[in-house]
Order: structure tokens, then sequence, then C-alpha cells
């Protein structure tokens, strides 16, 4: 009796923190329980994918979870694909980067037509491969097992993975890669502490950086983790984090795995379904007018 009160103690708190800032818009469909990166389709769809081991295939959804259609993607096997973005083109950018053992020598961005308006539902892929220049074992000591990573966005020109840290302090470290298909080598142009976890908390729930985007005025950078949206403004050029920053709770955990903008002023946000609490699969959206100065 105690582990259910507790537990309906849990969710109720878990619905009313995210009352409070977020806002519930709808739930992906039961196929998209890992939910692991979001890109706008238009005004009020977005495109996301299942993670590691997930069908080669994007799900364009509406803003409510509702699933309108899916495009298969060839020659872009998902060993973990984790984030995607696009450029202003509207060519679409498929990070297959997970390496959570930090074993991978060789990563993988694949960049396809955009699906809004291509006119086939099959999309063949073309291969960006990069490493990270300061990666020299696979795997690192485990003192420097810092090159895993979830999070992706397209500026001018060039594309930008930002670091899922699995050692303390923790940090994410920024790369830049061109955004042009063959092989290169991420260049590391910044880093960022993430945060010190408090008594109690896991060590390192909140402070992964789990997925990343860019407005459409390209002002503002939001990262996010399972409990924190960290938004960067008034930066110059490519240094993003050497401009103003905003840190926004979210309330308790969920697993949240996505995160773009709909406009300069609002994000959208999935988080994957947790089966044993009920929790999450759903699509959340965020007004950031108030937090921003």
């Amino acid at each position: 009796m105690l582990q259910k009160l507790s537990l309906c103690v849990l969710c109720l708190l878990f619905s009313q923190a995210l009352s409070a800032q977020l806002v519930t818009t709808g739930k992906l469909p039961d196929f998209l329980l890992e939910s692991s990166g979001l890109a706008l389709g238009n005004e009020t769809t977005i495109w996301t994918f299942n993670d590691s081991g997930g069908r080669q295939e994007l799900y364009q959804c509406d803003t409510k979870g509702k699933h309108l259609r899916t495009v298969k993607i060839k020659n872009a096997p998902n060993n973990d694909w984790e984030d995607i973005t696009q450029d202003d083109l509207g060519n679409f950018y498929i990070g297959d980067f997970g390496n959570n053992g930090n074993k991978r020598k060789t990563l993988h961005i694949f960049k396809v037509t955009n699906p809004n308006t291509a006119d086939s539902l099959v999309l063949k892929a073309s291969k960006i491969s990069f490493r990270f220049e300061d990666q020299t074992a696979f795997p690192p000591p485990k003192t420097e097992m810092n090159f895993d990573c979830e999070s992706l966005l397209w500026f001018e020109d060039h594309l930008y993975v930002f670091t899922k840290h699995r050692t303390l302090p923790m940090k994410t470290n920024l790369y830049r890669i061109p955004d042009k298909p063959g092989e290169h080598v991420a260049k590391r142009i910044g880093s960022f502490a993430t945060g010190v976890a408090q008594p109690g908390e896991h060590p390192w729930f909140g402070y992964w950086i789990t997925a990343a985007d860019i407005s459409p005025d390209k002002q503002k950078v939001a990262l996010i983790s399972g409990t924190t949206l960290w938004i960067f403004y008034n930066f110059e050029k490519d240094q993003f984090f050497e401009g103003k920053m905003k840190k926004i709770p979210l309330g308790p955990n969920t697993q949240k795995e996505g995160v773009c903008f709909l406009s300069n002023d609002e994000v959208i946000i999935s988080d994957e379904y947790v089966r044993r609490f009920d929790l999450g699969g759903k699509l959340y959206t965020l007004d950031l007018k108030p937090y921003l100065d």
C-alpha cells in the first residue's frame, strides 16, 4: 500500500510540476516510445523518429501527436540515431552518433532532401562522417568518457554537435563540422558546464545534454536534459556559449530527448515513454518570453 501511495504522490507531483511550466499538447503514437529528436515540419507539424535500433524512418506528427506520414530513409542504418536538424534550404540531417561506450571511431550524420516537399515516401541519404579531433582512444580511459553525443543543430553551412559526458565534472563540449558529405574532423570550439548534482539527485540525468536546436532567426540556441532547458542568446556568430544564458527547470525527471523551436519564442519538447510508471511519451510546448530578458 505504501509503495502504491508513493507512486500516486509521485505522479501527482509530476503533473503539477509540469503544469507550472510546460503545456502538454498530446501523446505520441504507441510505436514512438523512444522519440529521440524533433525537427519542425511547418507551424503545425514536427518530424521525429525512434532511437537506437529503431527503423530507418522519419515520422511526421502534428503538435498533438497524431501520426500523419512515414518516410523511409535509405542508406542510413539506425545504429543510434539521436537528433535531427535542418538547414535553410530545408534539407534534413539525422545524427547517427550515439556513442554510449565511446567506442565508435567514425560517427555519421545522414543528409536527406526535405521530406515536407518530397513526392516520394522513400528518400536516399548521403553520408557525412566525422571523428572528434581530441579522441585518441576507443574507448578512452574511464575518466575521459566524454564522446557520447545526442544533440545536433545547423548554422551557416556547418553542423554543430554537443557531447553527452559520462564523467565528472558535468559538461558538454561543442564541435563544428562542415555540412558537406564526406569524411571530416569535428573541431572543438567551446565547452559549457551543465551543473553539479545536489544531494539526493542522480549524478548525471539532469545534466546530460540530450537534444539541441537553433531558433528560426538564429538568435537563440536551446539545449535540453531530463530536467532542464538552457537557452543561449546574444551570442556572436557560432560562439553560442559566450552570450547570455537562461536556465529553465522543467520539473521532475522524464527522459526528455527532443526539442525544437516552433517559433523564435516557443519550443516543443518530447520525452520517452516509461512503461513502468506510465509516464512520458508526450509532446509539450513552452513559451520562452516570460523567461528571457
